[in-house]
């Protein structure tokens, strides 16, 4: 007997228009998993913000990508990019609240997930990669400061076109990682771009010496895994 949709889970991410690397991380995490389907949908990239504006996220566009989820009857759906830390993480919580009033389901964001798990673990020396300039580093530093989070050294990589971030190699953010590690001793480097390939880094890594290295494409993902394991078992 064949089998049939509403009996197949399924993951919803909306991510920013130019990211060529979510779905390379969502193919990997989820070969082992061919029960849940993961479904994809795009808003505009509005480019790097240095400084949280006061108009936060153009919402219109997430809307649209939400109710578009929503028809495919996905069980959470994921902002699975970092903007949320540079806006501020209340800009966040303010989406998964309208997407949740929207569609009626749980809504999780890479931001947030990235925030309760350094958080849940205050012992981390944490060091952070990021993709655009100096000031974008510094403005997401403090934000994931002001959240308790111990980020000891920044890096930054002054990639200010974001389809560009997607074709940076693992060796190459690998070494980086390395770097800045190094400067302080640091046990955890968090790469801070959805289109950057830290998952490929991470995989590269050598668990004995190198630092943990945390992907934010892998971080949303699984926060989405999760709600939507927890939606299961209700």
């Amino acid at each position: 007997m064949p089998e049939t949709a509403s009996a197949r889970r399924a993951i919803g991410l909306i991510v920013p228009s130019s990211n060529r690397v979510v779905e390379r991380v969502a193919a990997r995490l989820l070969a082992g998993t061919p029960e849940i389907d993961c479904c994809i949908a795009r808003v505009p990239y509005d480019g790097i913000v240095a400084a949280a504006p006061a108009a936060g996220y153009r919402l219109e566009p997430f809307d649209t990508a939400a109710m578009l989820l929503e028809e495919a009857r996905v069980d959470t759906i994921c902002w699975n990019a970092t903007r949320g830390a540079a806006l501020g993480f209340a800009a966040d919580r303010d989406l998964c609240r309208r997407i949740e009033d929207k569609t009626g389901i749980p809504a999780v964001t890479t931001a947030l997930a990235t925030l309760a798990l350094l958080g849940a673990e205050p012992g981390r020396r944490v060091g952070l990669i990021t993709q655009g300039d100096e000031a974008e580093s510094l403005h997401v530093a403090g934000q994931f400061r002001r959240g308790d989070v111990d980020i000891r050294e920044h890096l930054w990589l002054g990639i200010t076109n974001n389809l560009d971030a997607a074709h940076l190699t693992g060796d190459r953010l690998l070494a980086e990682a390395r770097t800045l590690a190094a400067r302080s001793r640091l046990d955890t480097i968090l790469v801070w771009s959805t289109n950057l390939s830290g998952y490929a880094a991470g995989l590269a890594a050598d668990p004995a010496s190198d630092p943990a290295i945390l992907d934010a494409a892998e971080i949303g993902i699984n926060a989405a895994l999760i709600s939507t394991s927890a939606r299961q078992q209700r």
